[in-house]
């Protein structure tokens, strides 16, 4: 899983963690699972987690042309983190 940190002033940041495409539907147990591991080494450091949000960002193509017959491909997981 990619992952991008951005300082978003003092004592705060905000991770991007965006999974790989592989045409596929999104499994929330493991990309979930990931952030988790994730978290778990910024607690190590001090930082805590605010927020949480997610964005799809690529929906699969319709099937025989019926929109919203497709799944989620590809998503990002913004979280928010502070360091008291």
């Amino acid at each position: 899983m990619q992952r991008s940190e951005f300082q978003a002033g003092p004592n705060q940041a905000f991770v991007v963690y965006s999974p790989n495409d592989t045409g596929s539907e999104i499994d929330p147990v493991e990309v979930y699972g990931e952030v988790a591991a994730d978290a778990t080494e910024w607690a190590a450091k001090g930082w805590h987690i605010v927020s949480t949000a997610a964005l799809p960002t690529r929906h699969a193509q319709a099937f025989m042309g019926r929109e919203g017959s497709g799944y989620d491909t590809k998503m990002s997981i913004i979280v928010v983190y502070a360091n008291a």
